[in-house]
């Protein structure tokens, strides 16, 4: 099980991260040059005091024409290693401190550090030559000489240790100010939801809908999710007033159904009838019992079909089925003096359970006779088309009002209560085709002129995979 965050908190600290990785990349940066322009000096100082050691080599003006060392000229630090050696290897001076083991640690670290008596020292190994005898505008006698010379690296040390200890103290008041104003805008930025939250928590039964805070719908992130949960309300207050409807209309249904039944009875029981009087009371009981049931069927019915998981993941050939349902009501028709006609194409398999779709025609059949005149027609139409299975049930009827059109697909909407009486509707009937055909995935619509007819247009996608 995953726990719980707070978005804040993961956000700040992102940040800070982000802030301490970008000050250590910066630091360090920082450092590695600071590091290389030291070192980068440092070799130019010992450059220069190793010229100065060969500038210091002067005739010994002797007879055998040697050079020396002039060290009064000198400014060399004590701690230094050094010494310069002429060709033929002799050393002409030395530092106080020098050692055997020297000149082969500079040889082997020049320009780069090396550790020596416990320290840590960066050489350089200069080749001369310097000229004596050079009088009258001769050439002189050249004598080579090599000057091995190394310092003591431990002030560059210090100094990119300072500069690293006054970055790290920067870096950390600037993170202590940058965490500050972080949290401060955190919390000022994120108060449209905490404003939204506050509001998204006053919806309640008594109160559905959502309100929209003004400074939550300035954001426009926000914006768009406040208008999700406002139109997620509307419809769920339109979810929940229908159903109080449906409720209501059931229960009244339901209980003008139990009146009749029970006005029956109590005629019966008003005085003696003979048993022929009995015999038919009992029969309009039993009618209206079974006008009851139709009731609760239908409503039992609509609920499942509007409950996703139960509804069928079959198919059915729709065309079979028209041609069933043509035959089903073809006595009704002719009872009716109506010629019921059925078009259909080739098999059309579509989503829809062979039981459901039974219910959508017999529905539309149905209703279509009850409402046509003798001598007219009605027609049963299915057409293929791309992607699509078009269903039409077409009538020579008396049509719908214009007034009455919108709300034909409401539960127990009636135009015309007292025909709908006669004919023995519940009401439901084409609320129960509109959840049929939606819950596949179709759409369903009602064109009609009064006095002139009524066209049912039902669209359903069809099925790509059908039983053999």
């Amino acid at each position: 099980m995953r726990k719980s965050y707070s978005l804040r908190r993961r956000l700040i600290v992102t940040v800070l991260l982000l802030e301490v990785a970008l000050a250590l990349g910066i630091s360090g940066a920082t450092l590695i040059y600071t590091r290389h322009d030291q070192f980068r000096a440092f070799d130019l100082m010992l450059r220069g005091r190793a010229d100065s050691l060969l500038g210091a080599v002067q005739d010994a003006e002797d007879a055998s024409d040697t050079v020396k060392v002039d060290l009064h000229a000198l400014d060399l630090r004590r701690g230094d290693l050094w010494q310069v050696v002429e060709q033929n290897g002799r050393v002409l001076a030395q530092s106080a401190r020098w050692t055997p083991d020297c000149r082969e640690a500079i040889l082997h670290g020049q320009y780069r550090n090396f550790r020596l008596h416990n320290g840590h020292y960066r050489g350089i190994v200069l080749h001369g030559v310097r000229q004596i005898d050079a009088d009258d505008g001769g050439p002189g006698i050249a004598r080579p000489v090599t000057i091995y010379y190394a310092a003591s690296v431990h002030h560059v040390y210090e100094e990119v240790q300072r500069a690293g200890q006054f970055l790290l103290l920067a870096n950390g008041i600037l993170l202590l100010i940058t965490g500050t104003i972080l949290v401060f805008l955190l919390r000022r930025g994120l108060a449209p939801l905490d404003h939204l939250n506050r509001a998204a928590a006053q919806v309640q039964p008594s109160q559905p809908l959502f309100r929209t805070p003004e400074d939550v719908a300035l954001v426009e992130e926000l914006g768009a999710l406040a208008a999700t949960l406002e139109s997620a309300t509307l419809r769920l207050d339109e979810g929940f007033r229908q159903q109080q409807i449906f409720l209501h209309n059931a229960a009244h249904e339901l209980k003008t159904a139990v009146t009749i039944v029970k006005s029956s009875l109590q005629l019966l029981a008003s005085r003696p009838r003979s048993s022929e009087d009995y015999h038919a009371g009992l029969n309009l009981c039993l009618a209206d019992c079974g006008r009851m049931e139709e009731l609760v069927q239908s409503m039992l019915l609509l609920a499942r079909l509007e409950q996703p998981a139960l509804r069928a993941q079959t198919v059915c050939n729709i065309t079979e089925a028209a041609l069933a349902a043509a035959a089903q009501f073809e006595r009704m028709a002719q009872s009716g003096q109506i010629e019921l006609h059925a078009e259909t194409d080739d098999p059309a398999w579509v989503p829809v359970d062979a039981e459901a779709a039974a219910t959508l025609l017999s529905n539309l059949v149905v209703n279509a006779l009850q409402h046509t005149p003798p001598a007219r027609n009605v027609w049963i139409r299915v057409q293929t088309q791309p992607g699509n299975v078009r269903l039409q049930i077409e009538d020579q009827g008396e049509g719908i009002p214009p007034e009455d059109l919108p709300h034909v697909f409401e539960r127990f909407y009636r135009g015309d209560r007292s025909r709908s009486r006669a004919t023995g509707g519940t009401g439901l009937g084409l609320a129960i085709c509109k959840a049929i055909v939606e819950s596949c995935g179709g759409s369903i619509a009602i064109r009609s002129q009064p006095g002139k007819g009524t066209c049912v247009d039902v669209l359903l996608p069809a099925s790509q995979h059908h039983r053999a």
